[in-house]
């Protein structure tokens, strides 16, 4: 299951790993990639020091990590609320296991997590059961737009073909995109089109003057005219990833195929926090070259193994299939 050869297990032989419990164990909607961050919550609640669980999780960034404590510390406040001011009624103990198996989960997909917000509405606000007034890119869908997603400065060049639904928001674009290429959604991120700029609402970062906030209510359909109609994905204001997005395509969509879907993916996403496309092509450098000065700072940097070859359409595929119709405090995990 693993090309390790008796070494660390890599990443795709724990992804084989994973998906064959999982079958072995009858569960569906299983979502190998979650593992980690679910474990990630699970030790900082437990009171691991933060920057060991870091490193056991083979978490590079402490931004991204930050959202673990953050989603640990929240899990320990509801409980000692309950434990406070709450019943110490049986109903209330289940109610606090069932919040804690909830977080355990590895089945993660839209079904499994829609189907335990309906046991559990108070305790899993991901996935809200009223209809949302958002457009749902998952609707029945007459168009069917497929794109050439481009990460500039980088060569050879690092891509993904995805196809979308028309009625798409940049919202959920924005998602696509970010599981398509394999970011974490840890950074600022905007799109560029035809002139103008759009984003989500960051309060209190001082933005407010050079953004227009109106992803969550533009559809794809409004904003492209044409096959080979261009625009840009910024991600990472700090490392500035400029992602050229292509109309390849207007298709007609197939019944029975799920969208959005990633058809062809090109070479690894380089890794966050990396020092943008310049510090991405001296990172490879020093990587692959045992005698360069920094070999060995630059891969206990990475904390795990790298190879910019190396993509997984499977593990793609099964993270857009986990984005949820309503995106409302949906952060690209479900805990």
């Amino acid at each position: 299951m693993s090309n390790s050869k008796g070494e660390r297990l890599g990443y795709r032989g724990i992804y084989d790993l994973v998906k064959a419990l999982a079958k072995v164990s009858e569960l569906e909607n299983v979502h190998p990639h979650r593992l980690r961050h679910t474990c990630a919550t699970e030790l900082v609640m437990d009171v691991m020091d933060t920057m060991l669980a870091q490193r056991l999780v083979r978490i590079r960034s402490a931004k991204v990590f930050a959202r673990y404590g953050d989603r640990a510390l929240d899990l320990k406040m509801e409980e000692k609320f309950d434990e406070l001011y709450g019943s110490s009624s049986k109903d209330n103990r289940e109610e606090q296991t069932a919040r804690h198996s909830l977080t355990s989960d590895l089945a993660l997909g839209e079904a499994t997590g829609t189907e335990n917000s309906k046991q559990h509405p108070s305790i899993h606000p991901s996935f809200p059961l009223s209809n949302s007034r958002r457009a749902d890119p998952r609707q029945k869908v007459q168009s069917v737009y497929q794109l050439k997603v481009t990460l500039r400065g980088i060569r050879p060049a690092v891509w993904r073909r995805v196809r979308v639904g028309g009625d798409t928001t940049l919202e959920h674009l924005h998602w696509v995109i970010q599981f398509a290429m394999g970011w974490t959604g840890a950074h600022l991120h905007s799109f560029s089109i035809q002139g103008l700029e759009h984003s989500l609402s960051k309060p209190g970062l001082g933005l407010d003057e050079l953004d227009t906030y109106d992803e969550p209510s533009i559809l794809l359909s409004q904003i492209v005219t044409e096959e080979k109609f261009k625009f840009f994905y910024l991600y990472d204001f700090g490392d500035s990833w400029v992602h050229e997005v292509l109309v390849e395509k207007v298709l007609t969509a197939k019944r029975g195929t799920h969208y959005p879907v990633c058809i062809k993916a090109k070479r690894a996403c380089p890794p966050e926090d990396c020092g943008g496309t310049w510090g991405y092509q001296t990172l490879l450098k020093a990587i692959k070259d045992p005698t360069h000065p920094e070999h060995a700072l630059r891969l206990e940097w990475l904390g795990t193994s790298f190879d910019s070859e190396e993509t997984d359409l499977d593990e793609i595929n099964d993270l857009l299939k986990s984005i949820p119709h309503d995106l409302t405090g949906f952060n690209g995990y479900v805990f």
